[in-house]
């Protein structure tokens, strides 16, 4: 037998210093949303942001980079609110640097000015088609963050435009959780850890205190079509897509109930757990196109977990276009036994009035 060392799995540093800075910017963002002030304040198009997105994004930013600072990134939030608010941005800091966790391993901002500069290392990123770049959001979902509900912690890593590996954090998912609504919350730990690698499978581990927890394996049953409900999960307040025509897809396979949540992380971890099978988006206006970090992550964690997805005319998604997914119009999302027929119907529907 050869005494050589084994080759370590593809990404195993990668996954590692992710799931550490995420478990940490869960734990965190879980402490403030037990706060009755969470400092929220509106952004230009009028989405809330807190001091736990900013907070969040500088500590999963600044530990990667960190490790990786080669790297590029691309997030949701900048830094410009705070710089011109200084009694923000020091409510900001004093979570950065309070919560600083056991893991040796995530690197803290040891001053304001490196909290700011990490921010905006995503904020104003725009990703690289030739150079490893990482996809941030640091609370998928902020307005039911705010009203206490679900919401989510993501982090994935992408290559020539493919995810390579996701790892998201839900802290208000028990671990045990089969459903998901958004006002059932785990009131007794910190939720559950979503993570893939590509070509590896999914797993999910309970998020702690006390370090990284054994993972286990996370695998959907196949398709039964004449066994399984089809059940799709929406947003029943959404701007963006088309609801009529949603229900006009869901009318024609048959299928109900529907899993009503908000945020775009959340959904795919209802597609992963088994919660829901099914999710079509159809936007209202055929020139949008989704933001990258909405889907980066959780998109990878329910293919690995035995999903398929592609936008409305079967293409893959291709993240090499910078803060936006402008290759892609559209998704459909289900198992992968059901694919084929959701994506016959919704293209469809999606294209009855070109």
């Amino acid at each position: 037998m050869s005494n050589e060392p084994k080759t370590p799995p593809p990404y195993e540093e990668e996954l590692q210093i992710a799931s550490l800075a995420v478990q940490r910017a869960s734990i965190l963002t879980k402490a403030v949303q037990a706060e009755a002030d969470k400092g929220s304040t509106s952004k230009p198009d009028a989405s809330p942001v807190t001091i736990a997105d900013f907070a969040a994004q500088a500590i999963l930013t600044y530990a990667i980079h960190h490790h990786f600072p080669g790297d590029k990134f691309v997030a949701e939030e900048s830094a410009s609110s705070l710089r011109g608010d200084p009694v923000l941005a020091q409510r900001v800091w004093g979570l950065v640097s309070k919560h600083t966790g056991c893991e040796t391993l995530v690197a803290t901002p040891g001053s304001l000015d490196e909290m700011l500069y990490a921010i905006d290392a995503g904020g104003k990123g725009e990703g690289a088609e030739n150079q490893r770049t990482w996809f941030l959001d640091p609370i998928d979902g902020t307005a039911t963050f705010i009203r206490g509900q679900q919401y989510a912690v993501s982090v994935a890593l992408v290559e020539d435009g493919e995810q390579k590996m996701g790892v998201v954090g839900y802290p208000n998912l028990a671990f045990e959780s089969t459903s998901i609504r958004e006002e059932v919350v785990d009131n007794n730990g910190y939720g559950m850890m979503l993570s893939a690698v590509k070509g590896q499978g999914a797993y999910k581990r309970r998020i702690a205190h006390s370090g990284l927890q054994p993972p286990e394996r996370n695998l959907l049953r196949p398709w039964r079509r004449m066994e399984e409900r089809i059940i799709f999960t929406e947003s029943s307040v959404s701007l963006v897509n088309n609801r009529e025509k949603h229900k006009l897809i869901r009318d024609m396979m048959l299928a109900n109930p529907v899993v009503d949540l908000f945020s775009m992380q959340v959904k795919y971890a209802a597609l992963a757990i088994g919660a829901c099978n099914a999710m079509v988006r159809l936007p209202n206006d055929k020139d949008h196109r989704f933001p990258a970090w909405d889907h980066a992550g959780g998109m990878l964690i329910f293919e690995e977990s035995g999903g398929k997805i592609t936008d409305l005319y079967g293409r893959p998604f291709n993240y090499a276009c910078g803060r936006r997914l402008t290759s892609n119009e559209g998704l459909v999302a289900a198992k992968s036994g059901l694919h084929l027929d959701l994506l016959r119907y919704s293209h469809h529907i999606y294209e009855m009035d070109k």
